[in-house]
Order: structure tokens, then sequence, then C-alpha cells
């Protein structure tokens, strides 16, 4: 029998076990309340631990689906991801032993719009400590702008967390020789806000999504680069296609077959005076197009004459367009890029959701927020459920599905059961053929460790009849993947 709403009320004012905090209804007055009466490091690591324990309490009474539908619950969870994230050697932190940057912590916590939108944009490939340090160093330094552009702050977080590839931006140049800037994060941001505020960028980042503004910030260049790129003169961003072009092709590079980048330095400068092959084309263009506020993506595909390279940009708020300098009369099956947050694979899929998500979606919050309280509890017997839980509520919310796929690789999982996970991948991903694919594959490896012959050889014939004609590519990795098995064997 469902349980009434005053006893639901009951069970979240559980009393604290060893502290001082109450787990009960949640407002933003007291919140603010909470932060001024605990302010230092000791107070926060004592009463996370009595705020974990009591919100365990409740879930055991009223289970994870109840919980995790429940606001004030479900901002208690915020509340204590928040206070998880601070290091717990505050004095031997570079730079959480500042008191302001402490303050900074707490004044964001005050604010819960903003510490939320930041929580939300995790992912569980980001460094969260690092990106909550860069976070709070941008508002540190750049208080002001930092609450008229806090997505832009928030996209710099989760992109510069982690240090970018080593190979970045591309195979085609030595990595020793492209340039990369010293420039902290939260000068970054300056110059980002001052170029806005000069009129220098055809585009205002603070109208952009946190997802879109990834790949604008998506260079480690140094700023004098950006500067240098700022200067190009175009008049908008429908006219980058001509900007590809007049970058000279070097067809006598490309027919020397002196592929890798010849001239020494990487340089944006360099470039433009000696011309290049369609990567450093695509380079160029797409550092110009950041450089004035335009999100771009850089793709690479293999083509009937060979490998080539193009762009994706923002043609206007909210609208991607993906053949920038794409031959038309090549037959590319897919561009391969990354995505700058996790630096993994972008889909043709995660693509396409630019175009038509929103990471403010109800949906997608309440699932990234059941992926928190799981993420929170790695080792519990609800970890799975947890995960579950966020994939019903957001049946595309790919991250979630992600950990849940690496949980079941774990030992001690069941064949059926891992089975039955690629089985339901398969049937939420049925649209997007990359995702799609990528279940199939799986579960086609899963049904020949399980000797299911018969369905095995349907699944095979199914996929290549699917793609044999778009992605050929896909294909190929099928063939190409058993040969890796037996190798490794």
């Amino acid at each position: 029998m469902p349980r009434s709403l005053p006893a639901i009320l009951a069970l979240l004012l559980v009393p604290p076990l060893h502290a001082g905090t109450r787990v009960g209804a949640w407002s933003e007055q007291a919140n603010a309340v909470w932060w001024k009466e605990h302010d230092t490091p000791e107070e926060w690591s004592r009463e996370a631990a009595s705020i974990h324990e009591q919100l365990l309490a409740i879930q055991e009474r009223l289970g994870p689906a109840r919980v995790l539908a429940n606001a004030n619950f479900i901002r208690w969870v915020r509340h204590l991801k928040w206070l998880t994230l601070y290091p717990e050697d505050e004095a031997g932190h570079n730079f959480f032993k500042d008191l302001r940057s402490r303050r900074t912590f707490i004044a964001l916590a005050q604010k819960p719009a903003i510490r939320d939108a930041f929580l939300g944009a995790l992912s569980p490939y980001d460094d969260h400590a690092r990106a909550l340090e860069i976070f709070c160093s941008i508002f540190r330094d750049q208080a002001a702008d930092a609450f008229q552009f806090t997505n832009l702050a928030i996209a710099l977080s989760v992109v510069f967390d982690q240090p970018f590839p080593s190979a970045w931006p591309h195979h085609f140049v030595d990595p020793a020789a492209v340039p990369r800037g010293q420039e902290p994060p939260s000068e970054r941001f300056a110059w980002i806000v001052k170029s806005q505020r000069e009129g220098a960028l055809l585009y205002d980042p603070s109208r952009f999504s946190v997802t879109n503004l990834k790949f604008l910030v998506d260079t480690p260049v140094p700023l004098k680069e950006l500067a240098y790129a700022q200067r190009v003169k175009i008049r908008g961003a429908k006219h980058l296609n001509d900007l590809f072009t007049t970058i000279r092709y070097d067809l006598p590079r490309l027919q020397a077959r002196r592929y890798l980048w010849p001239h020494g330095a990487y340089e944006l400068f360099s470039i433009g005076q000696k011309g290049g092959l369609c990567v450093d084309q695509a380079y160029f263009t797409s550092h110009t197009a950041k450089a004035k506020g335009v999100p771009c993506i850089v793709f690479l595909g293999q083509g009937n004459s060979g490998e080539h390279a193009w762009m994706g940009y923002m043609a206007g708020y909210g609208r991607w367009l993906f053949d920038l300098a794409k031959f038309r009369h090549e037959d590319y099956p897919v561009g391969q890029a990354f995505d700058p947050q996790t630096w993994r694979r972008l889909t043709d899929s995660e693509c396409a959701f630019l175009n038509k998500r929103s990471g403010a979606a109800p949906n997608l919050v309440r699932a990234c927020d059941a992926l928190t309280w799981a993420e929170l509890n790695p080792g519990a017997s609800f970890h799975l459920t947890c995960l579950r839980e966020a994939r019903r509520i957001a049946p595309t919310y790919l991250w979630a599905w992600e950990r849940e796929a690496a949980q079941l690789e774990k030992p001690g999982s069941k064949l059926a059961e891992r089975s039955r996970f690629w089985s339901d991948w398969i049937r939420a991903f049925s649209k997007e053929q990359d995702l799609r694919f990528r279940g199939e594959k799986r579960l086609l490896a899963l049904l020949e460790e399980a000797g299911e012959t018969t369905e095995y050889n349907r699944l095979l014939h199914q996929m290549i009849a699917a793609n044999r004609n778009k992605r050929f590519d896909l294909i190929i990795g099928v063939a190409a993947e058993k040969v890796f098995v037996h190798v490794e064997n």
C-alpha cells in the first residue's frame, strides 16, 4: 500500500545520527542558513557523513524509485555531492588553501541554481575535483562576469579538467610542433568575455548551452594564437566555407605523400602563409571560428579518394550544420570526432542530439540526479537499480547506459543479465544507427560466448544487411574485432 505524504515527510525528518544536520524539507533559505552555520572543512566532512547516513536510511524505507522522485531528497543529494567534492586536505591543496577560494566554494553553494548547473554538467568521465577547482577559480577571479556567463565557466571547467590528448589535434602533425598555452582557464574565460564586450564575437556566448560551449572552448593553443585568428576577416558563420578554401591547398605536398606537417611550429600564421592539406584547412578555419565565438567540430573521414577533413559549425543559435567542406561526391560513411569533455568518440547520434537536446530538459536533469546518487554509492546493493532508474527516466541518457555496461563487465555478472541489458540497449537506440550497432556487436559476442549459433548467425546477417550501404565501416569493425580477439588469445 503506498505511503501517505505525511508518512514520507516523516521519513525525511530522520534525526541525525552523529551531527547536527537534520535531513528534512529543503529550501533556499534553509540552505543559506546551513552554510552560515557550517563554514569549515571539518564541519563539512562530519556533516556529509551524517547526511549520507540519513539519506541511506530514508532510501532503505522507501526504495530508490520513490526517493529519486522526491524533490527534497534530491536537493539533499546535490548538497551532499557538493560537499564530497571539497578536498579532504585543504591545507595541502594549492587552490583551496587560499581563504578566498574557500569563500567562493561557500558562495556558490548558496546559489543552488548555479551549483546545480555545474553538477548537472559533470560526466562520469570527468575529474570532478579538478573541474570544481576550475569552476571556483573562475568565480573567484572573475566574479561579476561569471554570474552572467555561467555556462561558459562550466564549459571551461569540464573541458580543461583533464589534459588534452597528446595526439591533439590530429595525427597529421607532430604533437611537439603544436603550440599549447599556459594560460589558466580563468584567464581564457576573461579573454572570451572581453572579446564579447568589444564586439569581436559573432555570437553571444551567454546564449549557448554548456553542451554547445564545449565546442567553443576546446583548444589549448595560446591566447595569442586565438587573437591572431580573431583578426581574420569574415562577415558571419556562413562564410566559414569561403575561409576554408582561401587556405591554399598544398597539392605538391599531397602528391609527394608528405602527409605530416613539414613546416615546423604548427601555428595559424604559418598555415595561412604556407597553405596545407584539408586537415590543416580545417584546423585553421575551426580556430578562426572559435576565436570569433562560433562553436565548431572537425571531422576526419575515409572516402573514395582517401582521408578528408571537414567541419560542423553553429550556423545560428541552436542550429548546427555538419557538412562544411564535405565533398558530396565522396562516399564518407562517417566522420571521426571527439567529445572534448570526455575525449571519447563523438557518435553520429550525439551530433544529431546537438540540434534537439537540451541539458536542462526535466527528464535529463532527473536522470542525472539518479546517476549522481548511484555514483555516491558505488558499492551499494542498489547501485545498479539507480543506474536503471536513470535510463528509465531518460531512455537515451547515454552516460547511464555506459555506466551500467561497465558495471556488468565486472566479474560475477551473469551472461543472461548481460544479454538482456544489450537487448534493451538495441531497443532504446533502434533509430540511432551507430549506437544500435554498438549494442548489436556486444550482443553478438555474448551469443558466441553462449554457443547460440543460430541466433548468432541471424543477428550477424541482420547487421550486415542493415549497414552494407551507408555504414560499411561498422561491418569492417566486426571483422576487425574478431581478429583482435584471436590476437589477444
